[in-house]
């Protein structure tokens, strides 16, 4: 299998679709296409047929859309970490997922990932403030805490993540979202601060923002920066 990625710095779909294709646990190649290059629209055309990644290519058929990629190979590994081995809480992972997928779109415009960046403070106030206070952005900001609040209280007993002990692919569709929290110096409340800070400190998290810094550190750590 071959999983076509993004930049990691600053491309959240890749980011979602690299963890969920790690906790499969099959093996997979990774390729990355650039684009912000002058091929790139050309690739991309050539490698997905939404013109959107990431895509998964497994012997030639391609899964694109980072959700039908955690269900795919959930298929094939059904035993696997993606998703909880209960019923229910499978169901409600995926719906948590989902919301994840489908939601947060203001939120998501207004402060876009980028993994190697940390919003400044000047004169002691946080020069985030215009962005965090965008129309629809502050209500989506609470939104994603009580998902995240009302997920754990119901599911999360017995370890640090929505579901518990173990990092899932709902975990995984809130990584970047996590991400952009601190990137951004975003107050949370302490229980999603401390979901946040569980999700970056996982190991599959630290080792993808590992490849964002060296991938930065490889492009120019200043044009990485800058975009988005």
């Amino acid at each position: 299998m071959r999983l076509i990625i993004g930049a990691k710095w600053s491309s959240t779909w890749t980011m979602r679709g690299w963890l969920i294709a790690r906790l499969s646990g099959l093996a997979f190649e990774c390729d990355t296409l650039w684009l912000s290059r002058p091929d790139s629209k050309a690739r991309l055309a050539q490698v997905s047929p939404t013109g959107l990644i990431p895509v998964l290519d497994h012997d030639g058929f391609l899964v694109t859309d980072t959700l039908a990629i955690a269900e795919y190979l959930w298929e094939l590994a059904p035993g696997s970490d993606i998703w909880p081995a209960d019923r229910q809480a499978r169901a409600a992972a995926r719906m948590a997922a989902a919301e994840m997928h489908s939601s947060f779109a203001a939120l998501r415009a207004a402060l876009p990932m980028n993994l190697v960046k940390r919003w400044p403070v000047a004169n002691g106030l946080p020069s985030n403030v215009k962005l965090v206070n965008r129309p629809g952005v502050p209500a989506e900001i609470a939104r994603v805490q009580d998902a995240w609040r009302h997920t754990r209280a119901r599911w999360g007993a017995g370890g640090p993540f929505l579901f518990g002990a173990a990092f899932n692919a709902a975990d995984a569709m809130y990584a970047p979202m996590a991400s952009r929290f601190r990137t951004y110096a975003v107050e949370l409340a302490p229980d999603a601060q401390a979901y946040a800070d569980a999700v970056l400190s996982h190991p599959l998290v630290t080792e993808w923002i590992e490849g964002a810094h060296a991938q930065a550190r490889e492009v120019g750590w200043d044009a990485a920066v800058a975009f988005p």
